[in-house]
């Protein structure tokens, strides 16, 4: 480059300048290994109270240096993160979170007296906690009489993202209660998640043992006895509680400068906004589309539910389908087996049959937008980032597919079966080659520009 005059040399220096000239902030992120600048106060001098700018090193007051470098000690070997998790902190925020959520169950299960009567007897508030949660609710039969035993089992599984929010939501009281203060880097911040997942799911599991019941009933028909073991599954609540206090955590614990120091936790956080994103349009649009009269309820065979009170519970639910649906992803909804390559033939209405391809096409312009913004927000950053994003995409799907699955498996003494949800192994495999081809599109595209 030729320098000519003053401006030319300014401009010239800009671009390799690493700090500012007016307040000294940095203007690109040194890779220091060893070292690193932290806040004690965001805004205020400690020295003076003067209110300083957030950039700011040296106080525009007094001159005291607002940051002071300190060395990291960060060790993110697996190792070192389970043996330095505090089980007494991890447990008082799963066990209080447990503790207001019962509360919250004992509510709804007086709502449910009023609705049900003394059906609502057969279970208890406990019962709702850990069906919340996504548990599994199992039943066993044992009818006998005249010397003859007939065995009957049910299997009822209703995962729904409109009930995780109560546990989502009792996390994040009792983090800020428990946790907030001690959260004070990256490393503590996994800690702290993977302690609460750990203790959150061990607490449910106890739960779900004491959960089982039984009742015996005698007489009826020609003199038979009624023997009614019922309970919710260990596993199911074992491997849910553990991915809503690991995940709630880990999300509301995320600071900027994590986010700006760590890659992984900055793309985490940002692969949950586009999930976020995707899915609140595609609900609303639903909403809308109910109220103008499409008939896609009643096509799913899902008609008998619907009412003005539930109709927000109940696409709170589609919307969850139709979002995996359109990443291309194998879905059941009621009556309908729903995939890219067979939409046409399904009996569904064409009106709705070309709503579903524009939830496709919406679903590709989110994940090319968020590949341009990711290259926007990491300016040195390769085609890993991209990979990054989208391997953590596979998986937030993954686990949204665990927590909408309904499953009722009625065996002979009900009669028929009910399954919704996505498929888990297609949805992980499809998902991540879907969002890294879009995404790495987007990624290309903002480099062209």
């Amino acid at each position: 480059m030729q320098v000519k005059n003053k401006e030319d040399v300014s401009q010239f220096a800009d671009k390799f300048r690493i700090y500012s000239k007016k307040d000294g902030h940095q203007y690109r992120n040194l890779n220091n290994k060893k070292f690193v600048l932290r806040r004690k106060n965001k805004i205020y001098c400690p020295n003076c109270k003067s209110k300083n700018d957030l950039n700011s090193i040296y106080c525009k007051e007094c001159g005291i240096m607002l940051e002071s470098i300190d060395k990291k000690n960060c060790d993110f070997k697996l190792e070192s993160i389970l043996s330095n998790i505090s089980i007494k902190d991890s447990f008082k925020v799963a066990g209080f979170a447990t503790l207001i959520l019962y509360f919250l169950c004992v509510i709804l299960h007086q709502a449910l007296n009023l609705t049900l009567g003394d059906y609502s007897s057969y279970i208890s508030a406990l019962d709702l906690l850990l069906l919340v949660n996504g548990g599994n609710l199992s039943a066993f039969t044992n009818a006998g009489g005249m010397g003859f035993g007939n065995y009957y089992s049910v299997s009822l599984q209703v995962s729904m993202l409109i009930l995780i929010l109560l546990p989502v939501l009792c996390m994040m009281v009792s983090y800020k209660l428990f946790f907030k203060q001690k959260n004070t880097d990256e490393l503590a911040l996994i800690r702290q998640a993977i302690g609460v997942g750990i203790v959150y799911g061990v607490i449910l599991s106890v739960l779900a043992l004491l959960s089982k019941s039984s009742i015996s009933l005698g007489g009826g028909f020609l003199s038979s006895g009624y023997t009614l073991v019922y309970g919710v599954s260990f596993g199911s609540v074992l491997l849910r509680g553990l991915l809503i206090g690991f995940l709630s955590i880990l999300y509301i614990g995320i600071k900027k400068e994590y986010e700006q120091n760590n890659i992984y936790l900055g793309i985490f956080k940002y692969t949950l906004k586009t999930i976020f994103v995707g899915y609140i349009i595609v609900f609303v649009l639903l909403i809308l589309g109910n109220f103008i009269g499409l008939s896609y309820i009643y096509e799913f065979g899902l008609g008998s539910f619907i009412s003005n009170i539930n109709i927000f519970v109940l696409v709170s639910q589609l919307a969850a389908y139709i979002w995996s649906f359109a990443n291309f992803n194998p879905v059941t909804i009621g009556s309908q087996n729903l995939f890219i390559v067979n939409l046409f033939s399904s009996s569904l209405s064409i009106d709705f049959k070309l709503c579903l391809v524009a939830f496709v096409a919406l679903s590709a312009l989110i994940l090319l937008i968020s590949g341009i913004k990711l290259r926007e927000k990491y300016k040195n950053a390769t085609k890993k980032t991209v990979l990054v994003f989208s391997l953590t995409y596979a998986i937030m799907m993954v686990v949204l597919s665990i927590f909408t699955s309904i499953e009722v498996n009625g065996g002979s003494l009900l009669g028929y079966n009910l399954q919704m949800g996505i498929s888990v192994i297609f949805t992980a495999v499809i998902s991540f080659l879907y969002s890294f081809i879009v995404a790495f599109a987007g990624f290309k595209l903002s480099d062209w520009n």
